[in-house]
């Protein structure tokens, strides 16, 4: 009887976005992103970007700071959402989110609060992996 090899298919790593004004914060939030397994697929300073950037790329994650030039993270939510309706927008902030959540954010994590950040990354990410598996 003939036997197969079993294959070790892996699901691609989910897929990220940074915007933040700050380009250290953003170098930070890229190598807790990498860390906890995410392809950082662009880094952007404003929302406008992170607006575009979600609308052709369909990240599964966005890392979004609230305080940004032109536009405001909070303000940019609705149009995220629906540029990218599977996007989960993470809030990093160290500003009042409390609107945030309520224009469709998933999450808020406190600017700074590494060790939180890698928890909600990796629950996210095991979030993300179910739902490509079911489909």
């Amino acid at each position: 009887m003939p036997t197969t090899a079993s294959k070790n298919v892996t699901s691609p790593a989910p897929t990220a976005v940074v915007c933040d004004d700050d380009p250290m914060t953003r170098k930070l939030m890229t190598t807790v992103l990498e860390q906890a397994g995410y392809e950082v697929i662009s880094r952007v300073d404003n929302a406008m970007s992170a607006i575009q950037i979600a609308s052709i790329s369909q990240p599964d994650v966005m890392l979004l700071d609230l305080v940004l030039p032109n536009m405001s993270g909070e303000d940019a939510i609705p149009a995220i959402r629906s540029a990218a309706p599977d996007c989960a927008i993470v809030i990093c902030s160290a500003h009042d989110a409390s609107t945030a959540i309520r224009n469709g954010a998933v999450l808020v994590v406190p600017k700074g609060a590494l060790g939180e950040l890698e928890k909600v990354l990796t629950a996210l990410k095991v979030r993300i992996q179910k739902r490509a598996a079911s489909r």
